[in-house]
C-alpha cells in the first residue's frame, strides 16, 4: 500500500492543527522521523527526544505526539476506505 500523503503536507496539516509555525513544524518532524509510533517504548523516546532537542514540556511533547498519531491514523485510515481514490481521479 502506498500513502500518498508526503511530507509537505504533513508539515502543512501539523502546522495547521497544532498552530506551530512551519520552522517548529520541521524540527518537530525530523525527532519524528528518527523515532516509530508503535509501541510504548518508541512513543516515551519519541516524547523524550521532543523535550530534549526541543525544550518542549512533557505534557506539549505528549500532544505533539498524539497529533501527529492523529494526522497518520486518519491518512492511513482513509486509504484503506477508498484503496483506489487516487487512480479515480486520473
Amino acid at each position: 500500500m502506498v500513502m500518498k500523503m508526503n511530507k509537505s503536507e504533513f508539515l502543512k496539516k501539523f502546522s495547521e492543527v497544532s498552530n506551530y509555525d512551519m520552522d517548529t513544524c520541521k524540527k518537530i518532524n525530523e525527532v519524528i522521523e528518527d523515532n516509530s509510533f508503535i509501541g510504548k517504548k518508541n512513543k516515551e523516546k519519541l516524547v523524550g527526544d521532543l523535550i530534549e532537542k526541543l525544550n518542549f514540556s512533557k505534557e506539549e511533547a505528549e500532544k505533539i505526539y498524539e497529533t501527529a498519531l492523529d494526522i497518520i491514523g486518519k491518512e492511513i485510515k482513509e486509504k484503506i476506505k477508498h484503496p483506489f481514490k487516487d487512480k479515480d481521479k486520473k
